[in-house]
């Protein structure tokens, strides 16, 4: 079961997905003030790996990936190998890579970095990247003190 961390983080997210202009059609589990979207499905498996969200962009067919971490998961084989697949998919109807959001405490950036340099995705431009401050994550704080 994803912690209130995680959830909180792929809030954050999901309304960025939505601000972007996509529509969120799966979404993993029940968030923190998550309205609509905690009634949404779960998302599909792509090569093994299931993402914490999955958008669509309703004029273009765009496909977009979501994916939260929080300090605890952010260098793990895991979410390595999330990333390697979510961030190698291509929307078939533009030639494009599907745009890939993540979502992290702002004090894990670093390590964010280095896990995106591992999987060959630092600096790429379909990558969406959040980092949400601290404060806004209580239950990460009070799990690192």
């Amino acid at each position: 079961m994803p912690s209130t961390s995680h959830q909180t983080l792929l809030l954050w997210t999901v309304r960025k997905m939505i601000a972007d202009g996509f529509l969120v059609v799966a979404c993993d589990g029940s968030m923190p003030e998550g309205g609509p979207w905690n009634s949404l499905p779960s998302p599909f498996e792509f090569a093994d790996s299931r993402p914490d969200a999955l958008a669509i962009a309703p004029k273009t067919g765009e496909l977009a990936f979501g994916e939260a971490k929080t300090w605890k998961d952010i260098s793990t084989p895991h979410t390595r190998r999330q990333l390697r697949v979510f961030g190698r998919l291509i929307n078939r109807s533009r030639g494009t890579a599907c745009r890939l959001y993540i979502a992290v405490p702002r004090s894990t950036a670093p390590a964010l970095d280095r896990v995106l340099r591992d999987v060959g995705l630092l600096g790429a431009r379909h990558l969406v990247r959040l980092h949400i401050p601290d404060c806004f994550i209580a239950e990460e704080r009070n799990e690192r003190a």
